[in-house]
């Protein structure tokens, strides 16, 4: 696996919140809060930071979040919320619509919503992006990107999603950097994994990460793994 040049696209920084032994939820499902208040306000100012927060319906559709940069004071400008919905599920009273006149939603699907009453939401976006070209489920991550970057000047997104889509983005060779929250507590093997395969066979096939330096925001430490000094594509 390798990154591919970020000329023409946003940098992309993956953001992961996991168990000491990567697992995101237990067997069960649960989630709320693997890691804690410290790590969850740097979540918030590192939003603030980013042009574009981007997620998955299946991340909108579990847990139903706002995604803002929430400061006090308040950030000068809100992300962009981009939202990858191949079958068009977004729920109309979600947070994410019902706040879009305080920060511009992007929805991406892979059909035209001719029946989708989305002139009375002002601040959502709607684009029609082809399939993944790869014959694969989901939609052609390199053409959001540059939608992004040519249609909003997005020079930076955070990703916050799930495994799915986590796995999408780093098998394509999209992620730039990731900032992994870690919690100093253990889930086991039946806990949710915070990545699908990706098809690592050998050890020379794995992607390596090089780590900066560590930081603590309570209990939890967050690992910044730099991928963009991989050899491009």
């Amino acid at each position: 696996m390798t990154i591919k040049s970020a000329i023409d696209r946003p940098k992309i920084t993956l953001k992961l919140a996991t168990s000491l032994d990567a697992r995101i939820a237990t067997v069960t499902g649960q989630s709320q809060w693997i890691t804690g208040p410290e790590s969850r306000a740097e979540v918030h100012r590192m939003r603030a930071r980013h042009g574009a927060v981007l997620t998955g319906i299946g991340t909108v559709l579990a847990d139903d979040p706002e995604l803002t940069a929430r400061l006090d004071p308040p950030a000068p400008q809100q992300p962009l919320r981009v939202v990858l919905d191949s079958a068009a599920h977004l729920p109309l009273d979600s947070k994410l619509v019902r706040t879009s006149d305080q920060a511009a939603v992007i929805w991406c699907t892979s059909t035209s919503l001719p029946d989708q009453p989305l002139d009375g939401k002002p601040g959502v976006y709607h684009h029609q992006i082809s399939r993944n070209r790869a014959g694969k489920t989901g939609l052609d991550l390199e053409a959001v990107l540059r939608m992004l970057r040519q249609t909003y000047n997005v020079k930076t997104v955070m990703v916050e999603t799930g495994p799915t889509l986590a796995t999408a983005f780093v098998r394509a060779g999209l992620v730039d950097q990731i900032a992994w929250f870690r919690a100093p507590i253990l889930l086991g093997g039946d806990g949710r994994p915070v990545f699908e395969s990706l098809e690592v066979e050998a050890l020379s096939q794995a992607l390596e990460l090089h780590p900066k330096e560590p930081q603590k925001f309570g209990r939890d430490v967050l690992d910044y793994f730099d991928l963009s000094s991989t050899e491009k594509a």
